[in-house]
């Protein structure tokens, strides 16, 4: 009774073959096994390194015949595959990640912040000249009169920003921060930068105002830096 119970479970966990309307199914999940394995990626923080992964067929694969494919996959992104194997798979072999602008856009922050970030941040230039020499002449204008003629007495408070001297800056500024790979030209884009009082202290803080536009400019200088790194080659850049 055991063992025909036993071959009874064997035989029930068979998958069988179904004709329906011409085309066939089976009653079972299966899963393939893969023909060929696919490789892990590398991690890394440049696009030179992508290049000379290239060039320098570092590993085995880099040897087989299916092409290599860069994938820019955003201005701060790129990945490295081969061309699809007998199983429809790609080796994923690097993906490069440019390390993030730090500064936090849209938000307020006091001012010693604010222009530590403009100088680390940003590509310097004319305009962060001004926006730094505008920052610098900002003071926070707080004062109270009092005027007494024995008989009434007024007292008047002021409280505000000023600026000890004139300085122009255009609004909305046009400025370039690191926001994609460091061998690639950063993109200049407009910012609307405004300023507020929070309570003692003054706030400053700048507002993306290109709607993006600075992504698509990104990916195709970087899609140039292959193109003009990788001639000879033979490779497909998707951008």
């Amino acid at each position: 009774m055991i063992k025909e119970a036993i071959e009874k479970i064997l035989t029930l966990s068979t998958p069988n073959t179904i004709d329906y309307e011409g085309r066939k199914f089976v009653d079972k999940a299966m899963t393939p096994l893969p023909r060929n394995l696919t490789a892990s990626y590398l991690s890394t923080n440049t696009l030179t390194s992508v290049v000379d992964y290239i060039k320098e067929r570092v590993d085995i694969f880099s040897l087989l015949e299916n092409r290599f494919i860069v994938h820019i996959e955003s201005p701060s992104k790129v990945m490295l595959y081969k061309e699809m194997n007998s199983d429809k798979n790609r080796d994923h072999l690097i993906c490069a990640a440019a390390n993030k602008c730090d500064f936090n856009f849209g938000r307020f922050m006091d001012l010693e912040s604010f222009i530590i970030n403009i100088q680390s941040n940003f590509i310097q230039n004319e305009n962060t000249d001004s926006l730094l020499s505008f920052i610098g002449s900002v003071k926070d204008d707080t004062s109270v009169t009092q005027e007494d003629d024995g008989i009434t007495q007024r007292v008047t408070a002021k409280s505000g920003i000023s600026l000890s001297k004139t300085v122009k800056v255009p609004n909305p500024v046009r400025l370039m921060p690191y926001r994609t790979f460091t061998e690639v030209a950063q993109p200049e884009s407009a910012f609307v930068f405004r300023m507020r009082k929070d309570g003692s202290s003054i706030s400053a803080a700048l507002f993306e105002a290109d709607g993006n536009a600075w992504k698509n400019e990104a990916i195709l200088n970087i899609k140039e830096f292959f193109k003009s790194s990788l001639s000879g080659e033979d490779v497909i850049i998707l951008a």
